[in-house]
């Protein structure tokens, strides 16, 4: 007999009820939950100990990104600028501590106009507004909500190019590795390349392998998508002893994956509005908590999927570097121009 369980409360104060019943409507049909919901409540202490550890560590991604966007920063601000200032949108805002650097160099040069912070997530939205505004309390802080995958980019990222005596063009940041999270990655690169004008720059980060016969399955002892696993199992009230928590290569898609194992049959219900709804989870059923598509390198550097990916979205690869120790891929890209 199925073990009946009723989702918490707290799961319904951190989702909107659109939001709860996109994440049952995945739950239900596809054994999925989409990492981006996992960006807020009590998760927020994991990504802000993640941020830290980063920063401690003598090498990490973060220092890598951090090292690209000081190059990008020489650059804009040494060379003759199309614009007087700029407005830095920054995709997926769940690291501020990486853009401070970048932040504090156009506010000391005068060349800021304001920093939009763009993410699904309200809580991650407040940590940054709370770090980045200690850090330049004259900076003018603009938080916009927005699920990368589901709508082009938002009206108020155009706004903010609007000044009446300068010149205003966006930069934009997608630096970490939630490019490589979502479900459709396509659908996120063509809805930022619909806010983007030709004379504007994506500047994009993300993890990446190099060609290699096996590959290891992924630890999860302290990755983050298990402090994400314990989390859900806390908000469908299913006990731990009933889980198990699996970190795997996924062969036929091509990217690592952490799921949540049921070991135990279980009747969940929902309240979506006014109505409550039941998932059926059986014993042997995985869920899947994390993706992350791993993009493959070629013996010779060269990544045909990523160019084919980004042309397919409408942008063009200006500059590809790629970084050996911790693979890692830095790419600048504009929109394709109109012949192609």
């Amino acid at each position: 007999m199925a073990i009946a369980t009723t989702v918490k409360p707290k799961f319904y104060e951190l989702f909107s009820t659109a939001q709860v019943r996109e994440i049952f409507q995945f739950l239900q049909h596809d054994r999925i939950i989409p990492f981006k919901f996992f960006y807020q409540g009590d998760l927020i202490k994991s990504w802000q100990a993640l941020n830290e550890e980063q920063a401690k560590a003598p090498i990490s991604s973060a220092k890598v990104d951090d090292n690209f966007l000081r190059r990008i920063c020489i650059k804009l601000l040494q060379s003759e600028a199309t614009c007087d200032r700029w407005n830095i949108v920054d995709i997926g805002a769940a690291n501020p501590q990486l853009v401070k650097r970048f932040v504090g160099s156009f506010l000391e040069n005068n060349r800021l106009n304001a920093y939009l912070a763009l993410d699904i997530s309200p809580d991650i939205l407040e940590m940054s507004q709370q770090d980045l505004t200690t850090w330049f309390p004259a900076l003018n802080w603009q938080g916009i909500q927005w699920d990368f995958e589901q709508t082009p980019l938002p009206n108020a990222v155009a706004v903010q190019r609007q000044n009446e005596t300068q010149t205003v063009e966006n930069m934009y940041l997608y630096t970490g590795d939630t490019f490589c999270n979502v479900i459709d990655r396509l659908a996120v690169l063509q809805n930022v390349a619909a806010g983007m004008q030709p004379q504007e720059y994506l500047y994009i980060t993300f993890g990446v392998e190099f060609k290699v016969s096996t590959r290891q399955d992924m630890d999860i002892k302290t990755h983050i998508s298990k402090s994400a696993s314990l989390e859900l199992l806390d908000w469908l009230d299913i006990n731990l002893n009933d889980a198990d928590i699996l970190g795997y290569f996924d062969e036929e898609w091509g990217g690592y994956k952490t799921d949540i194992l049921i070991k135990a049959d279980y009747d969940i219900t929902f309240r979506i509005q006014d109505k409550t709804e039941i998932i059926s989870l059986k014993q042997g059923e995985q869920i899947n908590i994390y993706r992350f598509f791993a993009y493959t390198i070629e013996p010779d550097n060269s990544a045909p999927q990523i160019f084919a990916d980004f042309q397919q979205a409408g942008l063009e690869i200006l500059s590809y570097r790629i970084e050996p120790i911790l693979s890692r891929v830095m790419l600048v890209c504009r929109l394709l121009p109109a012949s192609q």
